[in-house]
């Protein structure tokens, strides 16, 4: 495929989270009843003389030991592929103050703690500046519910994140989960390898984020401005993660189907074909954005050619990984048409989104 030139115009009107559906952060049972605020009002009254107990208070050693404010206190509770400490979370929170949600879910699932709703109560009721006040209300009424049921479901505020700053949150943690398993992927196709094409994945890793990079920018050039944009983003660079390491466990373990010359240029051709309908699109402007971001019919433009980048980085990889089993034209031809295949799909697919 030859340079992308400027053209014409395309909105990209992407459903939000197409990539990580808001299921993922929606209540875990919608038929619930949310507690109204002045319900939400009534339970924290309730708690509001609450004397938490020796669990539920810092002590002297805990101000020492967590003294550092730059303590990542939730770091302990939420597992992205590292594992928990719950006792070290509730312990840092107590002494930082700042994770009063994580307390309550500390207090409520009863980790490394006796469980203790009214401690949990207590907790979400201080914690109105970490989360939005719908958030709030359910996770009260989550509580609520665990007291008299016979095996309380476990309180996860991500089940209920809805504000853009939650839904935010959660995709961090699923995106840093995933980071973790996607580094364990990669590291085993490494072991692989001879040390020049260890060095060449490496190039190839750098290119990968840079497109990885901008091709989230395009997917999300529809929520620009609104407070979903930061989810939209993250959802669409793990995806593209995930795509990176699968194709990576796919040609780096094993080589592609051999591809002809005229298999080749019809693969170019595909894909300039749907690029260019793709860029004939209506254009999508944004006002509050940069220049080079103004329009998504740029955005469009930019991942395409991170995509090249891309694209040489894993042409000059497979390459080195399979030195000596074929030609090196025709090495070549075997990656760059199953490349250009998978990114014409995805283009078409994009379009295909649009109202």
């Amino acid at each position: 495929m030859s340079r992308p030139a400027a053209a014409v115009t395309w909105p990209l009107l992407i459903t939000a989270l197409v990539l990580i559906p808001l299921a993922v952060f929606a209540r875990q049972e919608p038929e619930e009843k949310i507690p109204s605020e002045a319900e939400a009002d009534a339970m924290c009254a309730k708690v509001a003389h609450f004397k938490p107990g020796p669990e539920a208070t810092a002590s002297e050693q805990d101000r020492k030991v967590f003294a550092d404010k730059s303590a990542d206190c939730t770091g302990y509770v939420y597992d992205t592929g590292q594992g928990t400490d719950y006792d070290k979370g509730r312990r840092c929170c107590l002494v930082h103050g700042d994770c009063n949600r994580e307390l309550a879910m500390i207090f409520a699932n009863g980790w490394k703690v006796h469980r203790d709703y009214d401690a949990a109560t207590y907790f979400i009721c201080q914690a109105g500046d970490e989360m939005a006040p719908f958030e709030q209300w359910e996770m009260l009424g989550h509580v609520q519910r665990m007291r008299t049921a016979k095996t309380p479901k476990d309180l996860d505020f991500c089940a209920y994140a809805e504000s853009g700053r939650g839904t935010a949150w959660c995709a961090s943690l699923d995106v840093e989960r995933h980071s973790k398993v996607a580094e364990r992927r990669i590291a085993a196709v490494r072991k692989s390898l001879d040390a020049a094409a260890q060095q060449s994945l490496a190039q190839l890793q750098k290119a990968a984020d840079a497109f990885k990079k901008a091709d989230a920018d395009l997917r999300a050039a529809d929520s620009r401005g609104g407070t979903i944009h930061n989810t939209e983003i993250l959802g669409a660079e793990r995806e593209r993660t995930e795509i990176f390491v699968s194709t990576l466990e796919r040609f780096g373990l094993q080589r592609g189907p051999a591809a002809s010359p005229a298999a080749l240029k019809q693969a170019d051709d595909a894909l300039n074909a749907v690029y260019k309908a793709a860029m004939a699109r209506e254009d999508e402007v944004c006002d509050t954005c940069s220049d080079d971001e103004k329009s998504s019919r740029a955005l469009l433009r930019n991942a395409q050619r991170a995509w090249l980048h891309y694209r040489d980085a894993w042409t000059a990889f497979y390459r080195l990984r399979w030195k000596g089993t074929a030609p090196p034209e025709a090495l070549d031809r075997e990656i760059v048409a199953a490349l250009t295949a998978q990114r014409a799909e995805e283009l078409r697919k994009l379009g295909e989104e649009q109202p």
